[in-house]
């Protein structure tokens, strides 16, 4: 798809849970976002239970970059769109850097396999919602 199809996905966190492997609600957005806006995500957590954190949107250029980080936990999401011939190469990058305990305990539990998951499926659920 084009890179503006993909980015109006990207930069828009209440269309999240249409793609987004972690995502099942988005709340509290701002009206645009921006570097340093935060809103409220719940997604999948530990022991099978789900859990609403506070993202913050990190790193911003539009069109091009944006990253999002779990301010309770440490996750994130780092994505980089390139446009080529029309289409969009995407570039993402999942992990976490663990703040306190609750992140220290999810970044044991997630291995390699299951961030590697949760990109594949996101880079699934951006195909399918930008043809759309």
């Amino acid at each position: 798809a084009p890179v503006e199809r993909i980015w109006a996905l990207l930069e828009d966190p209440a269309r999240y849970p249409e793609w987004a492997a972690d995502a099942v609600e988005t709340t509290g957005m701002p009206t645009q976002i921006q570097r340093g806006s935060t809103f409220e995500q719940t997604g999948p957590g530990p022991f099978g239970r789900q859990m609403t954190t506070t993202y913050l949107v990190e790193k911003l250029d539009d069109l091009r970059e944006i990253k999002l980080r779990c301010q309770r936990t440490g996750y994130y999401s780092h994505w980089r769109l390139t446009e080529a011939q029309g289409q969009t190469f995407t570039d993402v990058e999942i992990g976490i850097e663990p703040i306190g305990l609750l992140g220290r305990v999810i970044g044991v539990a997630m291995t390699k396999n299951e961030m590697r998951k949760i990109a594949d499926e996101s880079l699934d659920g951006l195909r399918r919602a930008s043809a759309e």
